[in-house]
């Protein structure tokens, strides 16, 4: 019996061309492998990961996660940077990813390769033919030169992706090739980590949902991904000063830029039942005082959008403050609700949500959400408990108003 090692890059590419694999050899086994040390930043190579996975364990495919060798792959392509896409980096990208899998694919047993690179429109097969028959050669293999988007193999492959609710990657993975596609600007969202914490619409947050959903249909549990675009917001940079000290501080989410340097005196005090306000002589912005530093969420999405500061220092009349903020709010950024069992028509409710703030405080961990679904598994599996973790919780509860 053949036994094929399938190269897999992400699982929006495999989800097609492995059924197109199982129905052209039915009497092979199957298995995949995900090496990819092209992916930057490294969650979204495990993003990819997660994704893959949930693939291969739909159709019943074992599949190995490959190292994370950023390292050798940088080194390999150094002095190809600058190459356009389908360029010669590829070509080297396509045999340092291709060379390992056969490495794999020798030390499994197996007799065949292939790679569902094939079914990309972004990458050149004739290329990947070529590079994958040599290196196949050099270890004994035969290449399987597919060409999976014929027969309007793109059309299924994007209709199952939907279907199966897959993250669908807007760049390849590599850094040198998403720089010319943003235009080589100074700021690329895709390749920065905001906090260190999930917050509301990052990749972070999407991550834990794809890590939750991975382990539920693993035990066997059905569950339902609804996406929604709302208005982020990343704070950027922040400064605050009182009487010329450097004051320790947080930003209200959906606090607006400010404008150069913000110099004012502290012109009143307001006394709350938990807090305190300082307002300022001039300008739009306030400086909340609480007893102890910390973010705060929000439970109703902010509608104006002046400028707070959240600081421990107990400020007084005719203190001066030296401010400075830049913000930016994103007009299509988006969360997701997970649904996990038959939630609609279950007798019990479980919510959780996925968000953190900034410094992954005030949210749930992995092992909590985990705890609760093998808790409830058989509960959940005959439809009398469902469980829900809404996106976006502490930026408004915006998750929960997407199903009020």
């Amino acid at each position: 019996m053949d036994k094929i090692l399938v190269h897999i890059c992400c699982g929006v590419d495999s989800v097609y061309a492995l059924r197109k694999l199982k129905e052209d050899f039915p009497n092979s086994e199957l298995i995949g492998y995900f090496y990819d040390p092209n992916i930057h930043p490294e969650e979204e190579f495990e993003l990819r990961w997660i994704e893959t996975k949930r693939v291969c364990n739909q159709l019943g495919i074992d599949c190995i996660k490959g190292d994370y060798d950023l390292d050798l792959w940088l080194s390999s392509v150094k002095g190809l940077e600058n190459e356009p896409e389908r360029g010669e980096r590829c070509a080297v990208c396509h045999d340092v990813r291709l060379t390992k899998s056969a490495e794999i694919a020798k030390e499994l047993g197996c007799n065949k390769l292939t790679t569902v690179l094939m079914m990309s429109p972004k990458k050149d097969f004739e290329v990947l033919k070529e590079v994958g028959e040599k290196v196949a050669g050099e270890h004994g293999l035969e290449f399987l030169a597919i060409d999976f988007r014929k027969n309007g193999g793109t059309e299924k492959m994007n209709k199952l992706a939907k279907e199966s609710e897959l993250y669908h990657q807007n760049y390849c993975g590599c850094i040198f090739g998403l720089l010319p596609q943003r235009q080589f600007s100074d700021f690329i969202p895709e390749l920065i980590t905001f906090s260190k914490g999930r917050l509301a619409g990052s990749r972070e947050e999407l991550l834990f949902i794809k890590q939750i959903r991975l382990y539920a249909e693993d035990n066997g549990i059905k569950c339902k991904e609804k996406d929604f675009s709302f208005i982020g917001w990343r704070l950027l940079s922040s400064v605050c000063k009182v009487n010329k000290d450097y004051v320790n501080h947080k930003v209200l989410p959906y606090s607006k830029t400010i404008k150069g340097v913000l110099r004012a005196v502290v012109s009143k005090i307001e006394e709350k039942e938990d807090f305190k306000i300082a307002y300022l002589n001039k300008g739009n912005t306030k400086i909340y005082i609480l007893n102890e530093l910390k973010e705060l969420s929000l439970s109703e999405p902010r509608i104006f959008t002046d400028p707070v500061f959240v600081v421990d220092t107990q400020l007084k009349e005719g203190d001066k403050v030296e401010l400075q903020l830049k913000s930016e709010f994103v007009p299509d950024m988006v969360s997701q609700n997970l649904y996990i069992g038959d939630v609609e028509n279950s007798d019990r409710k479980l919510e959780f949500y996925s968000d953190t703030d900034s410094d992954g405080n005030n949210g749930y961990r992995l092992e909590d959400i985990i705890g609760a679904i093998n808790e409830n598994k058989d509960d959940i599996k005959a439809g009398k408990v469902g469980i829900i973790v809404y996106g976006a919780e502490l930026v408004g509860r915006l998750g929960r108003k997407v199903i009020s």
